[in-house]
């Protein structure tokens, strides 16, 4: 089974560490760069039409490989043969899981949307995670799909930004995480700030996506995880690691 891990032992590359043509976001390329950078990682998962998981964020191929195609409609064959900027292939997450380092952990973001079961890919993941013997996680916006993981797996429930679905329903979804015992919470990066006010001191919570300096003080401040891109890990060590 994946092995748990402290957060904040970490900093996490979002999806990947990934820049431009050479090392496009979600695939292998940007996988092996944060790996080489010694660098935890957040990815997106989604299924493909026969159920295969593979690694994609957008619910279409058309933002990073020019094709109006949802990836739910296509078979994992058809998507390990699409060609994103040009020569890096879409990924499955048991590629994934084969090439990574065992030391380095790994959020694995559960992406709904279309016709997919939400209990059914937590199921899914879950089941993959069961096999899996490095440092991982698994997490989504989607309560359902969280709550079908195992519970003895690292479980955490994606929250999106209060600024967006409003004070009132994030505040629920943060205390249901609570009482149903899940092992941390990610929040955008714009509700860090007095975090520490509605969660036990010592509670673990992660935060996306970091884009700058003060962003990593902040989130340091807290006592957050960061999940960043664009920015030297070099940096956001120095400013956010212990």
């Amino acid at each position: 089974m994946a092995r748990r891990f402290v957060l904040t032992n970490f900093l996490y590359a979002h999806r990947g560490w990934w820049s431009g043509r050479e090392t496009p976001e979600n695939t292998m390329a940007a996988f092996e760069a944060a790996a080489k950078l010694g660098l935890g990682m957040e990815f997106d998962i989604r299924p493909a039409a026969d159920g295969e998981l593979v690694v994609f964020h957008d619910q279409t191929l058309e933002r990073m490989a020019g094709h109006p195609d949802r990836v739910e409609d296509l078979g994992s064959k058809d998507l390990q043969d699409v060609v994103i900027a040009g020569e890096h292939g879409l990924p499955t997450f048991a590629q994934l899981l084969a090439s990574w380092p065992h030391d380095l952990p790994l959020l694995t973001e559960m992406k709904l949307d279309g016709r997919t079961d939400p209990a059914e890919l937590g199921r899914r993941t879950g089941d993959m995670l069961l096999e899996y013997t490095g440092l991982a996680a698994a997490m989504s916006f989607s309560e359902e799909a969280v709550r079908a993981l195992p519970q003895d797996m690292m479980r955490g429930q994606l929250i999106d930004a209060s600024r967006k679905i409003g004070a009132a329903a994030f505040n629920d979804i943060l205390q249901r995480a609570l009482s149903d015992g899940m092992d941390y919470v990610a929040i955008n990066v714009s509700d860090v700030d007095g975090i520490r006010k509605h969660v036990p001191e010592d509670y673990p919570l992660v935060t996306w996506t970091v884009r700058s300096l003060e962003e990593v003080r902040h989130a340091a401040h807290e006592n957050v995880a960061i999940i960043f891109e664009h920015l030297d890990p070099g940096l956001v060590s120095a400013y956010a690691m212990p």
